[in-house]
């Protein structure tokens, strides 16, 4: 076996763990996820639900402070790990904890500036003293994640995500557990917030240990500066992502915060629940882009750009796959699935679910992109989008917010991830990064959409035929929305090369005797 063979079958097996790591924790964790909201809805009136998607997106918005220098961070470590450079890795490290320590401080401080003009965003009966409590809770999570949770950034780097996933979905499991005791024994908000604050903590403090304990160079070698061409590399993709992360919080996170400006709060409580499905969903379509990011920045230092063309092609349909068929069961059981687990009176009208599933398509037709730029260190060269993206999505979504109310405020979202990210992106990674002409891409993302929602419509008008409602009734409608799309992609791609590579990966990948020729 000669040695860029050993290394590809290398990381075929540690994007093989950190897959199978992700989604067997994911699915436990993704059930307590779906218990705790149920028992929340029951125990808490929307507005305490839409506080808590308030704060998240507030926090994330200070978290722009962090100006992406942990995925800077995580680009300049593929290097020195690959050819184990110890004093490197300490020094980048080193580097990285002083620029955290700086960063946390700097959110604390903006967290509690924000505070005065909190009443102008929010729309709730609820004491406003308490909501400041609550809200110093969720800031000072944040805050500890600076201070002691920075070193799991190179246990990803080292392709080791599996560890840092299987940790904080543990974690998390527990945390749902603890907070449907809290819920019901209680059904105090404030003991919710702490309990999120406690764990979140002990998870940081795990990470560090471990990874103190796996990188025993980080003591070793205090002193070491980093090198020039790491410096170089570390401020030209912080430049870029400065850029990306400030846009990328007016698109991620503004929505929430518009919707409770402008619609109310407890509706934004609403629409948490359908956050709280697309977010656990896209952590399963997520789960193969983001096990195989360290993978896909280790290969860029040792393989063609021609052979990474080939991957991401091949990489892109099996993404295809995986969201498209979640975004089909999605529209066909969601509206079913939130009135009989979280109430009737929780469920949004069908064109506001619909632009829901768009929006959760489009997001992961994203992040296979998303994954390659991180990986190839190309937020420099994507400076330019995220201005558009930013300023588009926050525009469009207050003047359609105005006259459509919610539908138009995530009509601007759609929109911006078709006229913008999804027409500039590909440029950036398929032709800058990957050598290659982007005209497939376009042709193949649009080819794909059209074949999504003809399903999509097919999925949805058998499942009108189901006789029954309830369990029995949502079950028989997801047994339809997966036998259609199965049946679809199959008469589809039975002959694509691409299809075909995948399933040889696959056999590869879980075959007991492996040979990578």
């Amino acid at each position: 076996m000669d040695n860029l063979a050993a290394k590809r079958l290398k990381r075929i097996e540690k994007s093989k763990l950190n897959t199978t790591i992700a989604l067997t924790t994911s699915i436990v964790m993704g059930v307590l996820s779906f218990a705790e909201r149920t028992v929340f809805n029951r125990c808490f009136i929307p507005d305490y639900l839409g506080l808590y998607s308030f704060f998240n997106n507030l926090v994330g918005i200070i978290n722009t402070a962090e100006l992406g220098i942990g995925t800077s961070i995580a680009f300049a470590l593929y290097a020195p790990l690959e050819y184990g450079q110890k004093d490197q890795i300490a020094a980048i490290m080193h580097f990285f904890r002083k620029a955290y320590a700086i960063v946390g401080t700097i959110v604390l401080v903006i967290g509690v500036l924000i505070i005065p003009v909190m009443p102008m965003l929010l729309k709730t009966d609820i004491d406003m003293h308490s909501v400041y409590i609550y809200y110093l809770f969720f800031l000072f999570r944040t805050v500890t994640n600076y201070y002691f949770g920075y070193k799991e950034i190179l246990l990803s780097a080292n392709q080791e995500q599996y560890k840092v996933t299987f940790i904080t979905n543990m974690a998390w499991s527990i945390l749902y557990v603890a907070e449907m005791i809290i819920s019901v024994t209680t059904g105090n908000f404030l003991y919710y917030v702490i309990a999120i604050f406690t764990v979140n903590l002990i998870r940081a403090i795990i990470l560090n240990i471990k990874a103190s304990r796996q990188f025993p160079e980080l003591r070793k070698y205090r002193n070491v500066k980093i090198d020039r061409d790491s410096i170089n590399h570390l401020k030209r993709n912080t430049g870029g992502l400065i850029i990306t992360r400030l846009s990328s919080v007016l698109v991620t996170t503004t929505d929430s915060l518009l919707i409770s400006a402008m619609v109310g709060t407890a509706f934004l409580g609403k629409y948490a629940n359908y956050q709280m499905i697309t977010t656990g969903l896209m952590s399963i379509s997520a789960l193969l882009p983001q096990s195989i990011t360290a993978s896909i920045g280790n290969a860029g230092v040792t393989e063609s750009k021609r052979s990474m063309s080939k991957s991401f092609e091949t990489l892109n349909l099996a993404s295809f796959f995986i969201y498209s068929s979640l975004t089909i069961i999605l529209l066909t059981i969601v509206n079913p699935l939130v009135e009989i687990f979280f109430g009737p009176d929780r469920s949004l009208p069908f064109f506001s679910t619909l632009l829901i599933c768009i929006n959760f398509y489009l997001n992961n037709q994203r992040e296979l992109l998303l994954t390659f730029k991180s990986s190839l260190g190309l937020y420099w060269e994507d400076r330019k989008r995220p201005i558009a993206e930013g300023l588009t999505n926050l525009i469009v979504s207050i003047v359609l917010g105005r006259y459509m109310g919610f539908d138009g405020i995530i009509i601007g979202t759609i929109v911006t991830n078709v006229c913008v990210n999804l027409a500039i992106e590909p440029l950036v990674i398929i032709h800058n990064g990957l050598r290659t002409s982007a005209l497939w891409y376009y042709l193949s993302i649009t080819g794909r959409f059209l074949l999504s929602m003809a399903v999509a419509a097919i999925s949805l008008y058998l499942a009108s035929f189901v006789p029954f409602d309830g369990i029995a009734g949502l079950l028989s409608k997801a047994i339809i929305a997966i036998a259609v799309t199965a049946a679809a992609f199959y008469l589809v791609y039975r002959k694509d090369e691409n299809a075909r590579a995948i399933f040889r990966t696959l056999r590869i990948a879980f075959s007991k005797k492996r040979n990578p020729q």
